[in-house]
């Protein structure tokens, strides 16, 4: 199986909002990134196209579905982590009202649940579970597309490679990239990172 994994594009959001599972769409600019990203897909459609429920991912997702003419199949599992109380909030804002708890979370972010939401490792846990079911019900000679968010592509691709969960802000994630793994006999290897194109395979 190929999975190649993109994130959304822009969306219309403030700079330095905490965005998390606050339901945004995308931006005019959004829109055209990933409509851009599309167009260099080369080779057959994916057997399944996979998003996140959220808006942003959806509108992107709703572009590839156009593309291919299949339907994609919303998956609450491919959420951005959910940041609680400080979704949709500024981050200046959360640090100024809850100095203490927004410490206290940046300094054990992998384990520590944001105040009514979750951790890192819950991220890891719920995109697994998903990861683990699209292993199960596909093919070797299987393509899945699934469009989702920094937060759970890193949680994705650390459940995937085995990287520490406390390494994933290592790893590049930016608006209307793609990434490319492919994985056979349970064993992921990683064909391309952060791309801004398809590449061919």
């Amino acid at each position: 199986m190929d999975l190649i994994l993109v994130r959304h594009g822009r969306t219309d959001a403030d700079p330095g909002l905490c965005l998390g599972h606050a339901d945004v769409p995308l931006s005019s600019r959004g829109f055209t990134d990933i409509q851009k990203l599309a167009t260099t897909w080369s080779g057959p459609a994916p057997r399944f196209l996979f998003s996140s429920d959220l808006r942003r991912a959806q509108q992107s997702a709703q572009i590839f579905a156009s593309a291919f003419a299949i339907e994609p199949l919303a998956d609450a599992r491919l959420r951005e982590a959910d940041f609680g109380r400080w979704n949709g909030r500024h981050w200046n804002e959360i640090i100024k009202a809850e100095g203490a708890d927004y410490r206290h979370w940046l300094d054990n972010w992998v384990i520590q649940e944001a105040p009514d939401g979750e951790s890192f490792a819950d991220v890891v846990r719920r995109t697994g579970a998903w990861l683990a079911a699209l292993i199960g019900s596909t093919g070797a000679d299987d393509c899945v597309l699934a469009i989702a968010h920094a937060g759970s592509i890193r949680a994705l691709l650390c459940h995937a490679l085995g990287l520490p969960p406390d390494r994933a802000l290592a790893i590049g994630i930016d608006e209307a990239r793609a990434c490319r793994l492919r994985c056979a006999n349970r064993q992921f290897e990683v064909r391309y990172m952060n791309a801004a194109r398809f590449e061919a395979e």
